[in-house]
């Protein structure tokens, strides 16, 4: 088998050629950029989604919170509510009976 020598490009042919080269080069890169631009506007709304879901989660949580030391206080009030009852009644009883005697 004969090879043939590789003739050198003309130097119009070669900036032709380099040009041709640069432009499929510019398209990759910008397509490769416009990828990396999704995938960063991707990453951003997943994790703006995941900051609302955290506020959400201790916004519930403080609002349960809150109705917890409401109902605490509450079932505080109303046991002091009955023993001031009970004292009542213990002190008109004593009354009662001082008085009968």
């Amino acid at each position: 088998m004969i090879e043939e020598p590789v003739k050198p490009m003309k130097k119009k042919d070669q900036i032709s050629f380099d040009e041709e080269v640069a432009l499929k080069l510019q398209v990759e890169f910008d397509e490769e950029e416009r990828l990396t631009r999704e995938k960063s506007k991707k990453e951003k709304e997943a994790n703006i989604a995941l900051i609302e879901t955290w506020d959400d989660i201790q916004a519930k949580i403080y609002v349960d919170y809150q109705l917890a030391e409401r109902l605490q206080a509450r079932e505080q009030e109303e046991l002091s509510i009955e023993e001031k009852a009970t004292l009542f009644q213990q002190l008109l009883e004593k009354r009662r009976k001082h008085f009968a005697s």
